[in-house]
C-alpha cells in the first residue's frame, strides 16, 4: 500500500529537517494533540480526548527524554524544566479534568514554539510559516523554576530526535 501524499510529504520533511525544526515539529504535534484533546472535552468526548492528551504526553516526553545534557547542561536543565511543567501540567489535567491545567500547558507549549520558530528563523536565515505570532519566548529563572516570557534559547541546544520512538507528528 503506498503512503498518501500527504504522510509522503511528512515523512520527506521529518528525514530532511534540522534538530532544530524537528523541535519544532513536534511542539507542534503536541499543541495539536492537547487543542484535539480540548476540543473533545468540550464536546463531552471523554475517551477521544484521554487518548488525544496522551498523544501530547508523549510528544513531550519524547521532547523532554531527548535532550542532550552534554550540551550546555544549565540551559538543557531549565528547557528540561519546561517541558517537565508542561508534562505534569498535562497529566493533571488528564487525571483530574482540569481545563486550567491544559491551558497552561497549551499556553507553555505555544510560548516555546514560538522560541523553536525564532530559532529555526534565525538558522536558516528566512521566516517560516508563523501561525502563532502573538506568543514569546520562555526561560526560567533559578530562582523561579516557573517560566517567564522573553529568554533566548540556543541553537546548540537541540534534541536528538533520531525515529522519535515511534512519536506521530500527524493530526
Amino acid at each position: 500500500m503506498q503512503p498518501s501524499a500527504p504522510r509522503s510529504y511528512l515523512v520527506t520533511e521529518v528525514l530532511t529537517a534540522t534538530p532544530q525544526k524537528l523541535q519544532l515539529m513536534l511542539i507542534d504535534a503536541a499543541l495539536r494533540s492537547a487543542g484535539r484533546a480540548r476540543q473533545h472535552w468540550q464536546e463531552g468526548r471523554q475517551e477521544q480526548a484521554c487518548e488525544a492528551m496522551i498523544h501530547a504526553q508523549q510528544v513531550v516526553g519524547e521532547l523532554l527524554g531527548a535532550l542532550d545534557h552534554e550540551i550546555q547542561p544549565e540551559l538543557t536543565r531549565k528547557v528540561a524544566g519546561i517541558y517537565l511543567f508542561v508534562f505534569r501540567s498535562l497529566t493533571e489535567a488528564n487525571l483530574r479534568g482540569e481545563s486550567a491545567k491544559l491551558d497552561d500547558a497549551i499556553r507553555v507549549l505555544r510560548e516555546e514554539r514560538e522560541t523553536w520558530r525564532q530559532v529555526c528563523e534565525k538558522l536558516s536565515g528566512e521566516a517560516p510559516a508563523d501561525s502563532h505570532a502573538d506568543t514569546a519566548s520562555l526561560t526560567l529563572s533559578p530562582a523561579n523554576p516557573t517560566p517567564t516570557p522573553h529568554a533566548p534559547v540556543s541553537p546548540d541546544l537541540t534534541c536528538d530526535a533520531g525515529p522519535m520512538g515511534g512519536i506521530s507528528l500527524e493530526a
